[in-house]
């Protein structure tokens, strides 16, 4: 079985701000899951007018002790890819992620976009598809599936008020 989920928002932020504080937003106070991110490829074309970027953020194992008694879920960090084109002229940012960690076991995979709202220009949507599909663990797989569907949920929700917790502070720095 496949876990997937679908989820969209509105940043009442313009663009350029919500995409360099998605950019920047990890690591930070509000999230001690993500503890380092480290971009290992920037290419800027210029003909194009496209950055990409493809980094990796290492995070913590969160999975209960229960299940980190199957060895090899039994790691101390997960890193999750993310690759970034920011198209400069078109104005939105397509993502692409998924994990390293666990991938023989577990394919998670997100594709992500932030473009400007088409009835504000100063609000920016942020639509995002998800899906898990774990295999190799037999009895353990629903169990696992059960697992995974509430870690997204619950983290598509988090991460949503973390960008609009540091995009008002943000913000409001820049209209001083």
């Amino acid at each position: 079985m496949v876990v997937t989920i679908d989820f969209q928002h509105v940043f009442k932020h313009p663009l350029q701000l919500v995409v360099e504080t998605h950019l920047t937003k990890y690591p930070n106070a509000k999230d001690k899951w993500v503890f380092k991110v480290e971009t290992l490829e920037r290419k800027i074309d210029l003909s194009k007018g496209v950055d990409y970027r493809r980094r990796w953020a290492f995070c913590e194992n969160i999975l209960p002790n229960i299940l980190r008694q199957v060895s090899a879920l039994n790691v101390k960090e997960l890193i999750l890819e993310e690759e970034a084109w920011l198209n400069i002229r078109s104005g939105h940012l397509q993502l692409k992620s998924r994990n390293i960690t666990w991938a023989s076991y577990a394919r998670m995979s997100e594709e992500s976009k932030f473009a400007r709202a088409d009835d504000n220009p100063n609000w920016t949507v942020f639509k995002q598809h998800g899906q898990i599909d774990i295999n190799n663990f037999g009895p353990l797989t629903h169990l696992l599936e059960m697992f995974a569907s509430k870690i997204i949920n619950y983290g598509v929700q988090k991460t949503v008020r973390i960008m609009e917790e540091l995009l008002t502070e943000r913000a409001g720095k820049s209209d001083s």
